[in-house]
């Protein structure tokens, strides 16, 4: 399938109730404690923070989805018009399509409706062998990012072709890339997780943070086995991942990178439990999609009330700024204590 047309199914696709996860984030057996006897007003609050250089009005990005097609920039360009305004960082969906055909680079080029926001490209591990890390360098100069994430699929991509290889490739060509790049290097998986095992792997390189893009939000496992009908292996993988509070905590726990939580993040409260745990920042990605389709304004009204959410839930916990956040107590439950004792030494 032509890349430009997968990308525009993958963005029907992804906002099927059928592409989400059945099981959670688990970020619900999350509990931050309750401190009710506070001594600031819920305005005092200071939800700004800085990542890799850039401000941010909260700890939010919207998270990469597709690029590359006139049907993407249409939604993209909402998005970038929303993050401007709103002062959150947004990420462009998969550059392939822009690196593939000169002709496409116009669908990547958004600077002018965001100046100010921290802007991300994208592109997959596999597609580093195919492009020089000057050909990279060049297509981010061109759309001025702040900074590029590279993202683990391999489920993914064995549901678009079961013979996909150059896996075995993937770390070098990540190591080297993170080396030789002008720009900051950010790994992100696309809703399965990142292991503690990756993420030590991850240690030896010269990347600048990781997102762990955990499972209970979208699965592109379960979006590519409805685009390619992979019945079968859609009933058997489906459901394959890590959840993201599990990642977030796994791979905190070995990383001195910087962590970004995304993955069926939905509220407020739940970003602030994922700062809580040990993320920079955070991401949404369908929600915002979804949103965006309606116009830029119906995102701007999403982005205000995850805000006022966050400002809420640091205020209940005590927490006065995000600084206070990353110290704030909280209990974990359940299968999420399960999950942070599968680790490697």
């Amino acid at each position: 399938m032509k890349t430009a047309k997968r990308k525009n199914r993958h963005i029907k696709t992804a906002m099927k109730k059928q592409s989400q996860f059945k099981k959670t984030n688990l970020l619900e057996e999350v509990e931050l404690i309750h401190n009710p006897l506070v001594d600031f007003e819920l305005n005092d609050i200071s939800l700004s923070t800085d990542f890799l250089g850039k401000n941010f009005s909260f700890p939010l990005s919207i998270r990469p989805i597709t690029g590359g097609t006139l049907e993407s920039f249409k939604l993209n360009k909402n998005i970038a018009l929303a993050c401007e305004k709103k002062g959150i960082g947004f990420s462009l969906g998969s550059m392939r399509a822009g690196l593939e055909k000169k002709e496409n680079l116009k669908y990547f080029k958004f600077r002018k409706f965001c100046p100010n926001v921290f802007l991300e490209a994208n592109i997959g591990a596999l597609q580093l062998e195919k492009y020089s890390v000057k050909r990279i360098n060049d297509f981010l100069t061109e759309i001025q990012a702040d900074a590029i994430s590279i993202h683990l699929n391999p489920a993914q991509e064995l549901m678009q072709n079961i013979k996909t290889k150059g896996f075995s490739k993937q770390f070098n060509s990540i190591k080297n890339f993170a080396e030789e790049s002008d720009f900051p290097v950010i790994i992100k998986e696309v809703g399965n997780g990142i292991s503690d095992k990756t993420a030590k792997k991850l240690e030896k390189t010269k990347i600048k943070a990781i997102d762990v893009a955990g499972a209970g939000g979208t699965s592109f496992v379960k979006v590519d086995s409805i685009i390619y009908n992979r019945k079968k292996l859609n009933s058997v993988f489906g459901e394959w991942g890590i959840p993201t509070a599990a990642a977030l905590l796994i791979a905190g726990k070995v990383s001195s990178k910087k962590i970004i939580a995304s993955g069926g993040i939905r509220n407020g409260l739940e970003i602030a439990k994922s700062i809580a745990l040990g993320a920079e920042l955070t991401g949404i990605a369908v929600p915002a999609l979804i949103k965006a389709k309606k116009g830029e304004k119906k995102l701007e009204e999403l982005i205000e009330s995850l805000k006022q959410e966050l400002r809420i839930s640091m205020f209940l916990s005590g927490a006065k700024n995000i600084k206070e956040l990353k110290k704030t107590k909280f209990v974990l439950q359940n299968n999420l204590l399960e999950w942070t004792k599968q680790t490697t030494t």
